[in-house]
């Protein structure tokens, strides 16, 4: 499944280049972590935290352990920001306070430290084989739906366009930054969706102009003097949620290591992802500190490398270096953010399209029976069905189950390793 990139994963950029790929990612990232952040500061009760803070601070925390990942931990290029697990906890959280939250969530850190250091993360590995790395790639992309709906018909946008215009013109610029990717060749294929991105924010600068207001409102150095809001406070509730909150972190970060290793460099996985995940559980203790959410490595890269044939993980790394420069200077969070929301879900789309046909070539490597239909087919439509049921629907159950069951990517890693290991288990 090894294909050929015009920068493999090991290799260095020009500085030029560096800028470049990382404004790329930046601006494909940088909507997920508003929106992490919005919605978990706004959970909190009145007056608890600063929203502006939660932000820089999210920012700067998915910035550096970014950076930190791939020089020195899993080395892959791989983005790190707030876990869906870890905000979902957060949420559910949210009325006992934010002492509580950040003492559970650096107890779910240290745990996942342990895991680590006492040394049971091969035999968690041995569990991947093509089905199950296959089904986790496709069930990455299609539980990112829901969101990529949104942003495709431009809900909450102002002034609005009308939805099924503001539809139609994001597939327009789908298939417009898919052709590019197609076409281009050299240098201008490894930029074509940031080539797309802009194109697509001076078509909706014409339809209704840009906020660039909040650029020039915008300060140039801005930084909370509080890092640490408040001093932790154990509460039980709190340390057994996170606990099972990041047993879900730990499934998603070896998911996302599996499908960005299986079209980089396969051979470094085992040890990447003791690695890896051991900062992560460093990453959850900072966050837990500074009171926001701990960060996972994201699994939206596949698919945008194959778009772009830039496999450099420190093209990656430059990414993380905007994103604590934007903590810093809010002038260039406010430009990144200018970016409309259905330019960056057209993006995004493009490389989910991707994504998927990764998952499926990874299905696809070996002869496949009846038996790898259901295998595959029912986690993939199970797990995605999870992901568009009411949130209601789970109140019910204890905070903890529903760090599990209200997690699509969650649920499909559980049938798909229930059906290839147990029920379907071949014989030898």
């Amino acid at each position: 499944m090894k294909t050929e990139y015009v920068f493999d994963i090991d290799d260095r950029l020009p500085l030029k280049y560096a800028f470049l790929y990382g404004m790329q990612w930046a601006f494909i990232m940088f909507p997920a972590l508003i929106i992490a952040a919005t919605l978990c500061a706004e959970s909190l009760p009145n007056g608890q935290i600063d929203k502006v803070r939660f932000l820089q601070f999210t920012l700067l925390t998915s910035g550096f352990f970014t950076v930190i990942q791939t020089l020195w931990g899993h080395r892959y290029p791989l983005l790190e920001g707030p876990a869906t697990a870890l905000m979902l906890a957060f949420v559910l959280l949210a009325p006992l306070g934010l002492r509580p939250i950040q003492a559970g969530m650096m107890i779910g850190g240290g745990l996942l430290i342990l895991t680590v250091l006492s040394g049971q993360l091969d035999r968690v590995t041995g569990l991947f084989t093509p089905n199950v790395t296959g089904v986790i790639l496709m069930l990455i992309a299609l539980g990112l739906l829901r969101p990529l709906m949104g942003f495709m018909i431009g809900a909450g946008m102002t002034p609005s366009h009308g939805e099924g215009r503001v539809f139609l013109i994001s597939v327009g610029l789908v298939l417009f930054m898919a052709t590019l990717s197609h076409r281009l060749q050299g240098f201008l294929k490894t930029i074509s969706i940031l080539i797309g991105m802009f194109l697509g924010s001076l078509l909706f600068h014409f339809l209704g102009p840009l906020e660039w207001q909040k650029v020039s409102a915008a300060s140039w150095v801005s930084l909370s003097p509080q890092w640490v809001p408040s001093i932790p406070r154990f509460h039980w509730a709190a340390a057994v949620a996170f606990a099972c909150a990041y047993l879900a972190v730990m499934a998603n970060t070896l998911g996302s290591l599996q499908g960005i290793s299986a079209i980089t460099d396969p051979h470094r996985l085992p040890h990447a992802a003791s690695k890896g995940m051991f900062v992560t559980g460093a990453a959850g203790i900072v966050c837990g500190l500074f009171g926001v959410v701990g960060t996972v490595s994201y699994s939206m890269s596949p698919g945008v490398i194959l778009a772009n044939r830039v496999a450099s993980r420190f093209a990656v790394t430059s990414c993380g270096i905007v994103l604590v420069l934007a903590a810093f200077l809010p002038k260039l969070a406010a430009f990144i953010s200018l970016v409309p929301g259905p330019v960056v879900g057209s993006a995004l789309c493009v490389g989910l399209g991707g994504q998927v046909g990764v998952g499926i070539s990874a299905v696809a490597c070996r002869q496949l029976t009846s038996r790898d239909y259901f295998v595959v087919g029912l986690p993939v439509i199970l797990g995605t069905l999870t992901g568009f049921l009411p949130n209601a629907v789970f109140s019910l159950l204890p905070p903890s189950l529903q760090v599990f069951v209200a997690n699509s990517l969650i649920v499909g890693i559980f049938l798909v390793l229930l059906l290839e290991h147990l029920l379907f288990r071949e014989k030898k």
